[in-house]
């Protein structure tokens, strides 16, 4: 049987660097290319995952068909990251990507 898109997807290089937790999810921001294998990863580590971008690729797009991710059409704000393990700013804008890594230090400290 040929693999399905989000399958394709996540023949990415990325490896996990930690144990996805079940009760939480990841975030990742941005609708490109990158962000579509990071996310595939993700899925296929069993993790969920929520996308933020206002616009997807096809890649992205393949993975929320298939329903291995859901997608929210903006930018994060801190209470979106209240619940995520792992938060990757993949957004290819280096001033949101900037806001991201700002917000995820801000939960973290505010959850320490």
């Amino acid at each position: 049987m040929p693999p399905t898109p989000g399958q394709r997807i996540a023949r990415d290089r990325t490896r996990l660097l930690a144990f996805p937790r079940p009760d939480r999810r990841a975030v990742v921001v941005g609708g490109g290319l990158l962000a579509a294998r990071r996310a595939a990863a993700l899925t296929r580590a069993r993790t969920p995952v929520t996308v933020f971008a206002p616009h997807l690729c096809d890649d992205v797009f393949d993975l929320l068909a298939e329903r291995l991710v859901t997608w929210e059409d903006r930018w994060p704000d801190l209470a979106d990251l209240r619940d995520a393990w792992l938060v990757h700013a993949a957004s290819g804008d280096a001033q949101v990507d900037a806001r991201v890594c700002a917000l995820a230090a801000a939960w973290q400290a505010r959850a320490s």
